[in-house]
């Protein structure tokens, strides 16, 4: 009997996973009481995963079809959103990155080589997820429950924006009516993310889109001299626009647009009168976009502190 392709959730990504992040996590320092109650395991459990070589679950996942990039961004999120202790969104990631990778028939190769049963053109896996941008959206919001982040908001607040693929128009793009904000120094959204939520940043995003269709997603955060430094740092690619007068939303988002090239990861605007500057983080997605800033908002908080 054919095996079906959910049983390398079980088999392979699972196990490999628990044992690869209870790593990560000992490496900030957590008991293994800890680290058990955030996997939902056994510390006897926990205790065999420390014991176990890495390098052998990075080749089951690579064998699997992730590339080593791919593994390690995976587990920077996993991480964050632990840490940020909510359950429902740790299991809708997990789930999320495995059935978006099996529907993009990733790991096909592997699954044929332990069941010769299945047809060389079997690709039924590619209608088994949809994307769901408000469920990311959600995903990207806990991720950023991060004190670091706080420290990035700017005075006209934070937003972050996801647009559909191939976005035309304002309301194909979700933000956060509101914005983002701090409440107890952690950044918290204003209200539900909603279609069409921020006019600024899907103007800003579709200008981006129209000749980098995969940019989807970006958030501003403040700029000064250490969110320079900052990306400096971090080694991302980055570009200064501005300062502008007399301008409004559009303006704005064409000189972003006129400014952004392949690989970029951020786009300074100098504001311009009445006009904050502000720094505009793009990626693939929000996840994306969220791990960028919490790695600003980490390296931002050292050198306040050096």
């Amino acid at each position: 009997m054919l095996k079906s392709p959910l049983s390398m959730f079980d088999d392979v990504f699972i196990t490999s996973i628990r044992v690869l992040e209870a790593k990560r996590l000992r490496e900030l320092h957590m008991s293994q009481t800890r680290i058990a109650n955030l996997l939902g395991v056994s510390q006897p459990a926990v205790k065999q995963y420390l014991d176990e070589d890495e390098g052998i679950y990075t080749r089951r996942l690579q064998n699997l079809g992730l590339s080593t990039d791919e593994i390690e961004d995976f587990l920077d999120k996993l991480t964050q959103l632990l840490i940020n202790g909510d359950s429902k969104q740790v299991m809708q990631y997990i789930s999320i990155f495995f059935l978006l990778n099996l529907s993009r028939l990733k790991f096909c190769r592997y699954h044929k080589t332990i069941d010769s049963e299945i047809p060389l053109d079997c690709d039924i896996c590619k209608n088994l997820y949809r994307e769901n941008e408000e469920e990311i959206m959600e995903l990207a919001l806990s991720m950023l429950q991060n004190e670091s982040v706080s420290l990035l908001i700017p005075e006209v607040l934070s937003n972050l924006a996801f647009a559909k693929a191939n976005a035309k128009r304002i309301e194909d793009v979700i933000a956060i009516p509101g914005r983002i904000t701090k409440v107890r120094d952690i950044p918290t959204p204003a209200s539900k993310p909603m279609w069409g939520g921020s006019k600024h940043l899907a103007k800003v995003l579709l200008s981006v889109m129209a000749s980098n269709p995969t940019i989807r997603s970006v958030m501003n955060i403040k700029y000064d001299d250490k969110v320079e430094q900052a990306l400096k740092e971090l080694k991302y690619r980055y570009k200064k626009v501005g300062p502008q007068n007399d301008i409004d939303d559009d303006k704005i988002a064409l000189l972003i647009s006129s400014a952004f090239e392949e690989n970029i990861d951020a786009i300074i605007h100098l504001g311009g009168t009445g006009i904050e500057a502000n720094t505009y983080v793009f990626g693939r997605d929000p996840l994306d976009v969220v791990k960028k800033v919490i790695n600003i908002g980490i390296k931002y908080k050292e050198i306040s502190l050096s």
